[in-house]
């Protein structure tokens, strides 16, 4: 089978469908992870707000889903206590709540079966006026008569969790390659055999044949069908933009949600020593490609969180990175959005044509076990009526393969594996799991390349020829962004970005003019999202 598009749900599909023993080629025409997989609030959610919908099935999947990661990825996903204020008026008054955690817990009765103690969720409560203060300092007292607190996960690292799943994809025998666009398609009659595509970087045309195809390319799920000759056909993807903010740290150890003045519930969410702001959603009519942070969007929302919450007192100058992606809507009315609720896996046989599969998401956290039923899909296609079992829900993805986090921090720790002291090694563990050693192999024979790339990071120099040599980042942006920590929650500096693209360039055979550009398109990068 062939994959096309290798954000977290191509990523998802193609690991699950090369560990059941298919023949897999996974593609997607920028970086792996590079669109709207990149711009996520990094909450790994057990479906809450679902309760006021009475959607309890929807709520199981992911009270299951979000189970699922903090076992298959422990060094990624880790619990994160909730808060969400209550008042005498309005929905979210207390005994509404009390209700709502009540549930919570019921429906995620077996939230804690074989999890690991640190992996366990607490019972969600209410919590009276004064803990909300003492939890919440100058939260707005007009009304306040306390809080609901409950329990989720967030992942460290979103974009090493969705390059996770590629790595274990290639692993299990996946063949994975990025910058290769799909452009053309090989038919039979009614049956698709495969693709065209091109190299983008090389621009060389080739063909991967697969006896079907599974178009998982997000936003762009329509525009591939197009390439793919298959124009005039209903849309299956209505967009909206979406976006969060990277801002200095407002709010620690605990995430707060707060009612705007719109009327919608704005989240603060401690991340690393910074803050994440969001989301925020509108109706967006144009092309994927073409979707830019406004300005104007930036300070409505800084705007927005500072009414809700006057402590955060956050100025244009506190947002260290924009994300901004597009997300799939059921309807729009003006400036508002309805947001798709359901994934959608739509079966081309309906139209006549076999051996293609297109997969339209809705959030991270159920990525995997949409993946599974997708490749179930495939088996159906095949023919084949006894399905492999799927194995992604307990194998653990690339780095993931320790009994505790925590004990196993402490094991590496202690054994201070070339030298390196705590600081280092709890940055290599939480980054690389227990896959970390394959990054200190680059270091064995100069220990100079355990050395932080710059000042004030934990960043290695051995993390960036890792990145080059195993993990197929071949410009500058992959590495600053998304292969490691450097740039992820901002600009880190543009001596940082020219040391990078001088390693970079030495392992690639850039020209001083290659890396020149590499440097002046990571800054255009940023200008266009800060």
């Amino acid at each position: 089978m062939v994959v096309v598009g290798a954000g977290v749900y191509g990523a998802a599909t193609a690991w699950d469908a090369a560990l059941r023993g298919l023949s897999v080629a996974l593609v997607d025409k920028g970086d792996f992870g590079s669109a709207t997989s990149f711009n996520s609030l990094k909450t790994v959610h057990g479906g809450l707000r679902y309760l006021q919908h009475g959607d309890f099935r929807r709520m199981r999947e992911s009270v299951r889903e979000r189970s699922t990661l903090m076992r298959i990825a422990p060094h990624l996903v880790h619990p994160l206590p909730f808060f969400l204020p209550t008042y005498r008026d309005g929905l979210r008054r207390r005994p509404i709540l009390a209700v709502a955690m009540f549930l919570n817990d019921l429906v995620s009765f077996d939230r804690n079966r074989s999890a690991s103690p640190e992996k366990s969720l607490p019972p969600s409560k209410v919590v009276s006026r004064s803990e909300s203060m003492q939890l919440i300092p100058g939260i707005r007292e007009e009304g306040l008569t306390g809080a609901a607190l409950w329990y989720d996960a967030q992942i460290s690292n979103s974009d090493r969790l969705t390059l996770s799943f590629i790595l274990s994809a290639a692993e299990a025998g996946a063949q994975v390659a990025n910058f290769v666009e799909a452009n053309g398609v090989l038919r039979e009659g009614d049956r698709i055999r495969g693709i065209r595509c091109r190299d983008v970087l090389g621009d060389a045309e080739l063909a991967i044949r697969g006896r079907v195809v599974v178009n998982a390319s997000g936003p762009w799920v329509d525009r591939t069908l197009g390439n793919l000759g298959l124009e005039g056909r209903p849309r299956l993807f209505h967009a909206s933009r979406a976006m969060n903010l990277v801002t200095r740290s407002v709010l620690r150890d605990v995430a707060a949600g707060f009612s705007s003045r719109r009327n919608q519930v704005l989240f603060v969410i401690p991340w690393r020593e910074f803050s994440l702001i969001g989301t925020t959603h509108a109706a967006y009519d144009g092309s994927p490609d073409d979707l830019e942070t406004k300005e104007e969007d930036v300070r409505e929302l800084l705007g927005d969180i500072n009414a809700a919450y006057p402590p955060a007192r956050l100025e244009r100058d506190d947002v260290r990175l924009v994300h901004r992606g597009i997300l799939p809507t059921a309807a729009a009315n003006g400036e508002g959005v309805t947001l798709t609720k359901k994934y959608r896996i739509h079966d081309h046989r309906a139209e006549g044509l076999s051996g293609l599969i297109s997969l339209v998401g809705v959030k991270y956290t159920t990525a995997r076990d949409v993946a599974e039923k997708a490749v179930d899909r495939v088996f159906d296609q095949l023919g084949q009526q006894s399905l492999p079992a799927s194995r992604t829900a307990s194998t653990p993805v690339h780095g993931g393969v320790m009994e505790g986090f925590s004990e196993f921090v402490a094991q590496e720790v202690q054994r201070k594996p070339l030298g390196l002291g705590e600081e280092a090694m709890r940055h290599l563990v939480g980054t690389y799991g227990s896959a970390y050693p394959h990054v200190l192999r680059h270091a064995e024979v100069n220990l100079d390349l355990t050395l932080p790339i710059i000042e004030g990071s934990q960043v290695s120099i051995a993390e960036i020829l890792h990145a080059v040599r195993e993990e197929q980042a071949i410009d500058l942006a992959s590495v600053v962004l998304r292969r490691t920590e450097l740039g992820s929650a901002g600009h880190p500096g543009r001596a940082c970005l020219e040391k990078c693209a001088a390693i970079m360039g030495g392992e690639l055979g850039w020209s001083e003019s290659k890396r020149e550009a590499e440097v002046a398109n990571v800054e255009e990068l940023y200008r266009r999202r800060s």
